[in-house]
Protein backbone atom coordinates (compact mmCIF):
# COMPACT_ATOMS: atom_id res chain seq x y z
CA UNK A 1 0.00 0.00 0.00
CA UNK A 2 2.68 2.58 0.75
CA UNK A 3 4.20 1.83 -2.92
CA UNK A 4 1.00 2.79 -4.02
CA UNK A 5 0.74 6.15 -2.38
CA UNK A 6 4.47 7.16 -3.00
CA UNK A 7 3.78 6.17 -6.66
CA UNK A 8 0.58 8.23 -6.68
CA UNK A 9 2.42 11.22 -4.84
CA UNK A 10 5.19 11.04 -7.87
CA UNK A 11 2.63 10.80 -10.48
CA UNK A 12 0.71 13.96 -9.16
CA UNK A 13 3.96 15.92 -8.95
CA UNK A 14 5.16 15.00 -12.91
CA UNK A 15 0.98 15.76 -13.35
CA UNK A 16 2.34 19.26 -12.37
CA UNK A 17 4.97 19.34 -14.22
CA UNK A 18 3.52 19.03 -17.26
CA UNK A 19 0.73 21.94 -16.26
CA UNK A 20 3.10 24.19 -15.63
CA UNK A 21 5.06 23.38 -18.77
CA UNK A 22 2.02 23.66 -21.01
CA UNK A 23 1.12 27.08 -19.14
CA UNK A 24 4.62 28.27 -19.26
CA UNK A 25 5.84 26.92 -22.83
CA UNK A 26 2.17 27.14 -25.39
CA UNK A 27 0.95 30.49 -26.10
CA UNK A 28 -2.21 28.64 -27.60
CA UNK A 29 -2.73 27.15 -24.00
CA UNK A 30 -2.68 30.18 -22.05
CA UNK A 31 -5.03 31.76 -25.12
CA UNK A 32 -7.50 28.30 -24.69
CA UNK A 33 -7.35 29.36 -20.68
CA UNK A 34 -8.48 32.84 -20.96
CA UNK A 35 -10.92 32.12 -23.56
CA UNK A 36 -12.24 29.19 -20.80
CA UNK A 37 -12.54 32.21 -18.14
CA UNK A 38 -14.20 34.28 -20.55
CA UNK A 39 -16.51 31.33 -21.39
CA UNK A 40 -17.10 30.50 -18.01
CA UNK A 41 -17.90 34.44 -16.89
CA UNK A 42 -20.28 34.42 -19.94
CA UNK A 43 -22.29 31.19 -19.24
CA UNK A 44 -22.87 32.69 -15.88
CA UNK A 45 -23.60 35.66 -16.28
CA UNK A 46 -26.59 33.54 -18.75
CA UNK A 47 -27.82 32.33 -15.61
CA UNK A 48 -27.27 29.21 -16.84
CA UNK A 49 -27.70 25.68 -14.57
CA UNK A 50 -24.72 23.83 -12.49
CA UNK A 51 -24.79 21.24 -14.69
CA UNK A 52 -24.75 23.61 -17.59
CA UNK A 53 -21.49 24.99 -15.90
CA UNK A 54 -20.30 21.85 -15.29
CA UNK A 55 -20.54 20.59 -18.62
CA UNK A 56 -18.54 23.67 -20.02
CA UNK A 57 -15.72 23.11 -17.36
CA UNK A 58 -15.24 19.98 -18.20
CA UNK A 59 -15.51 20.42 -22.30
CA UNK A 60 -12.57 23.49 -21.15
CA UNK A 61 -10.37 20.39 -19.02
CA UNK A 62 -10.83 18.20 -22.25
CA UNK A 63 -9.54 20.93 -24.48
CA UNK A 64 -6.55 21.38 -21.83
CA UNK A 65 -5.59 18.08 -22.14
CA UNK A 66 -5.55 17.48 -25.98
CA UNK A 67 -3.40 20.84 -26.21
CA UNK A 68 -1.25 19.00 -23.89
CA UNK A 69 -1.08 16.00 -25.88
CA UNK A 70 -0.51 17.85 -28.97
CA UNK A 71 2.13 19.64 -27.13
CA UNK A 72 3.90 16.08 -26.49
CA UNK A 73 3.35 14.91 -29.87
CA UNK A 74 5.12 18.32 -31.35
CA UNK A 75 7.85 17.66 -28.73
CA UNK A 76 8.08 14.17 -29.95
CA UNK A 77 8.62 14.96 -33.69
CA UNK A 78 10.41 18.24 -33.20
CA UNK A 79 13.52 15.50 -31.63
CA UNK A 80 13.07 12.93 -33.97
CA UNK A 81 12.61 14.71 -37.18
CA UNK A 82 14.11 18.16 -37.05
CA UNK A 83 14.20 19.25 -40.73
CA UNK A 84 11.13 19.53 -42.89
CA UNK A 85 9.26 16.48 -43.75
CA UNK A 86 6.21 15.09 -44.99
CA UNK A 87 5.74 12.68 -41.30
CA UNK A 88 6.65 15.41 -38.97
CA UNK A 89 4.08 18.05 -41.03
CA UNK A 90 1.32 15.18 -41.25
CA UNK A 91 1.56 14.37 -37.26
CA UNK A 92 1.58 18.01 -36.30
CA UNK A 93 -1.62 18.98 -38.43
CA UNK A 94 -3.22 16.43 -36.93
CA UNK A 95 -2.79 17.31 -33.34
CA UNK A 96 -3.37 21.20 -34.28
CA UNK A 97 -6.92 19.55 -35.79
CA UNK A 98 -7.89 17.35 -32.20
CA UNK A 99 -6.90 20.64 -30.70
CA UNK A 100 -9.56 22.43 -33.72
CA UNK A 101 -11.98 19.88 -32.94
CA UNK A 102 -12.23 20.24 -29.38
CA UNK A 103 -12.54 24.22 -29.54
CA UNK A 104 -15.42 24.36 -31.74
CA UNK A 105 -17.34 21.95 -29.77
CA UNK A 106 -16.42 24.17 -26.72
CA UNK A 107 -17.42 26.79 -29.20
CA UNK A 108 -20.70 25.09 -30.38
CA UNK A 109 -21.49 24.50 -26.60
CA UNK A 110 -21.42 27.74 -25.43
CA UNK A 111 -23.00 29.23 -28.74
CA UNK A 112 -26.18 26.54 -28.04
CA UNK A 113 -26.68 27.84 -24.61
CA UNK A 114 -26.49 31.14 -25.31
CA UNK A 115 -28.95 30.51 -28.13
CA UNK A 116 -31.78 28.77 -25.81
CA UNK A 117 -31.20 31.75 -22.99
CA UNK A 118 -32.13 34.31 -26.04
CA UNK A 119 -34.87 32.26 -27.10
CA UNK A 120 -36.24 31.68 -23.97
CA UNK A 121 -36.52 35.82 -22.46
CA UNK A 122 -37.72 36.19 -25.84
CA UNK A 123 -40.44 33.61 -25.41
CA UNK A 124 -40.96 34.93 -21.39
Amino acid sequence: MRAWIDHFGKAFGWSLSGLRILVTSEMAARMELAAAAAGLAWIAWLGRSWQEIGVYVILCLVTLAVEALNTAVETIVDEISPGRSSFAGRAKDLGSAAVFLMLGATGLYVLGLTAATVLSRASA
